[in-house]
């Protein structure tokens, strides 16, 4: 809401020749060191120190049993991408300096963070958040098998065919057959379209997941790996950079309205 408030109402500023800034009648205000400009860097700042908040609950017990672990995931994901962008309105699309480095280490995290989402969904978890292991998902394959055989889906009508991908290629080519088999259950299911079926089509989804995530295991693990080694670099390189601009911007007098 705030970056659509600031978009709509400054929208002609941000659009304005960085030469003709200072005349501009908003200059003052939005400006970086002006009272909004500085204020939306402020919130941008908060807000990416609020995506530790997440990584922090695995290392925090206290912190543990506050709130689903799928909720902690969600907020993470706002605050790496509502950060950045109030940054972005900060900088009034100007980058140079110490305070560029930070800003573009800062893009690069939210870009990766994209990856590490999708990366992160293809790994299935338990009900407490927790990665499962082999053993784990072929138990629970079993087990959903076992509920969908009794509410009439026997598993030679929706096991997709067995793959073993090689590389991304075929990884996304699993995703669209796992799409296909769920659409052609759910017509089949269509005409009788009861609670107790919608509750068949949940299980079914979730099993399909786990045959496809069980053949994908090796890949993404290892996929996800290499990215969490990639992106943690650069968020310490983000946050060092800002913590100097804060620093610099606090030595030279820019305290907002403190």
């Amino acid at each position: 809401m705030v970056i659509v408030a600031t978009l709509s109402y400054a929208g002609d500023y941000y659009l304005t020749k960085i030469v003709e800034r200072p005349r501009h009648p908003l200059h003052k205000i939005f400006k970086p060191s002006g009272l909004i400009g500085q204020g939306l860097g402020i919130a941008g700042g908060l807000f990416c120190i609020l995506t530790f908040l997440y990584p922090l609950r695995k290392r925090w017990r206290w912190l543990e049993n506050a709130g689903a672990p799928r909720h902690w995931f969600r907020y993470h994901i706002y605050f790496g991408i509502a950060g950045p962008l109030l940054a972005t309105l900060h900088t009034t699309f100007k980058y140079g300096g110490l305070a560029s480095i930070s800003y573009w280490s800062m893009i690069i995290v939210m870009a990766s963070g994209f990856i590490g989402r999708f990366l992160f969904a293809l790994l299935p978890r338990s009900q407490y958040g927790l990665t499962m292991s082999r053993r784990e998902i072929d138990a629970e394959i079993h087990a959903l098998q076992q509920e969908l055989a009794g509410a009439g889906l026997p598993e030679g009508e929706i096991k997709m065919a067995a793959v073993s991908p090689a590389g991304w290629r075929d990884i996304f080519a699993l995703l669209f057959k796992r799409r296909r088999t769920m659409q052609a259950v759910r017509e089949k299911l269509r005409t009788n379209a009861t609670s107790a079926n919608r509750s068949v089509l949940k299980l079914l989804s979730r099993k399909l997941f786990l045959e496809s995530s069980l053949a994908t295991l090796d890949l993404t693990t290892r996929a996800f790996s290499h990215w969490h080694t990639l992106h943690l670099p650069f968020t310490i390189i983000m946050f060092t950079a800002l913590l100097i601009h804060a620093g610099v911007a606090i030595f030279l007098g820019y305290t907002w309205i403190f």
